[in-house]
């Protein structure tokens, strides 16, 4: 957006219009300013009134072509407060807790004769110093230091190897410290400034050259993600998951899934599968399955992925689609690699319902174990009768686990399921009714067990025998004080 802040103003006008645009443009963190004719010192003076911020800066365009009264603005200058990453109120903690450790120091140091404990409080000051005011926080260590090693000698006479190398490391803490926060406050403006100069020469792509004389001013910061969403403004959402804060992204993801803008599938998949925070990826696969259909491709094509994060991610938003076309890759999924992937595949086939029925039992029969696990998980959470004789046929599978898988499922159908489970064991050969056997005494819930008792008098003696034995035991550790109540 540019809004023209004055045009031919005189010297007074001129600068009041200046000082209220650098205000308005540093409050509103959004849009940009063209400044006709402003006086660029004065641009610079008020920016520099401004109080200090930690997000950003204001730049202005520096015109560097004037042949034939033309410019475009490609070289930036950024402004920022005079007193730049620090404000009164870090000055009067830091002086505080100087402060704090002088008294510390007199009377614990020299009045009680302890060395070393106090002095831990030491680093508080020396390392909020440092953060706040990178190498300029050095003279904190340097006082402390001194003051602490002169005590020393006053005390003692002599000063020692461990007072040495303790008054050494806290001025090692401020000088690490306060490098790496130099560092991080220099690449963060090299930032801004590179963000800056790519939006003047999206400006001047749009409006083409700017007249002689003529600025442009804005306000670089974090994006005004709310803001895009009202105005569905989907390109700034797209440039926000650029952002380098992960809550920014985050923020823009979110918006352009409650948008559900088919545009917005390429980016957020390139998010998804980017070596990037978890959490990011996260609602970027929440986003896409809200966006629905238009994701559904991209979305089958991340099940590939090397990344198993990304693999249930794009799972999990299948599930949510519910697009038929997923049904088949997913079940290919169950024989993934990685056991949650497993897992979060089975548990995405589950949100297709009865759809993915036929499927599933397709590959409880013929598919390999894991695969065959999965569509048991999965057909336990559809409960589907179609696939009682499947499950019951699965009680005899050469899997362990899949036998246990599949007892379980049963047990879910209730009723009808129990019996499905005792018939199977009264016709089963003795191997395969040891199996059994074995899965339902690894069953720790006694209420599934107990949805046995009602059916029993129909079924045969050893099964009937072996249920009972395994639930009496499983009361008997359970203690009396815990048993449920009953005649």
């Amino acid at each position: 957006m540019v809004r023209t802040a004055c045009r031919d103003p005189s010297p007074a006008t001129a600068q009041g219009t200046v000082a209220a645009a650098v205000s308005r443009i540093a409050s509103e963190k959004t849009g940009i300013l063209r400044l006709t004719n402003p006086d660029l010192r004065e641009v610079e003076k008020h920016t520099r009134s401004l109080p200090a911020w930690n997000d950003g800066g204001v730049l202005f365009s520096v015109p560097q072509d004037l042949s034939e009264g033309l410019y475009h603005p490609d070289s930036m200058n950024l402004l920022r407060p005079a007193r730049e990453g620090l404000d009164r109120p870090k000055i009067a903690i830091i002086v505080f807790l100087v402060a704090v450790s002088v008294i510390l120091e007199l009377v614990v140091h020299v009045g009680l004769g302890m060395e070393t404990v106090y002095s831990h409080f030491f680093y508080v000051p020396i390392v909020l110093a440092a953060a706040w005011m990178g190498i300029r926080g050095l003279p904190v260590s340097l006082i402390l230091s001194a003051l602490y090693l002169a005590d020393t000698a006053l005390l003692s006479g002599t000063i020692g190897p461990d007072s040495s190398i303790r008054a050494g490391m806290f001025v090692l803490v401020s000088l690490v410290i306060g490098l790496v926060s130099d560092s991080a406050r220099r690449k963060h403006r090299e930032a801004m400034a590179g963000t800056g100069d790519a939006e003047a020469r999206t400006a001047t792509a749009r409006r083409g050259a700017f007249p002689r004389g003529d600025a442009l001013l804005w306000h670089i910061g974090p994006p005004n993600v709310d803001r895009m969403r009202v105005e569905r403004d989907v390109p700034g959402l797209v440039r926000a998951l650029g952002h380098k804060d992960p809550a920014v992204q985050y923020a823009a993801a979110e918006a352009l899934g409650e948008l559900r803008e088919p545009s917005g599938v390429a980016p957020l998949m390139e998010v998804l599968t980017a070596d990037r925070y978890s959490g990011v990826r996260w609602k970027a696969a929440e986003a896409l399955a809200r966006i629905g259909e238009p994701a559904v491709v991209p979305l089958i094509g991340a099940l590939h992925h090397p990344d198993e994060d990304v693999r249930w991610k794009a799972a999990i938003a299948l599930g949510e689609i519910g697009d038929d076309r997923a049904i088949s890759p997913l079940i290919e999924l169950l024989g993934d690699s990685d056991r949650f992937v497993q897992s979060r595949a089975a548990y995405a086939l589950g949100e297709f319902g009865i759809r993915a029925a036929p499927l599933l039992r397709l590959a409880l029969a013929n598919g390999p174990p894991p695969v065959r696990k999965g569509a048991v998980l999965a057909l336990r959470k559809i409960r589907d009768p179609a696939a009682l004789d499947d499950l019951t046929r699965a009680l005899g599978d050469p899997d362990a686990i899949v036998r246990s898988a599949a007892l379980e499922a049963l047990m879910q159908h209730g009723e009808e399921g129990y019996r499905h489970i005792l018939l199977y064991l009264s016709a089963a050969p003795m191997a395969e009714r040891a199996g059994v056997f074995q899965a339902i005494r690894d069953i720790p819930n006694q209420k599934l067990l107990k949805g046995f008792v009602p059916l029993l008098s129909g079924a045969d003696r050893k099964s009937r025998e072996f249920i009972l034995s395994v639930i009496d035991a499983g009361e008997r550790h359970e203690g009396p004080g815990e048993r449920p109540a009953g005649p």
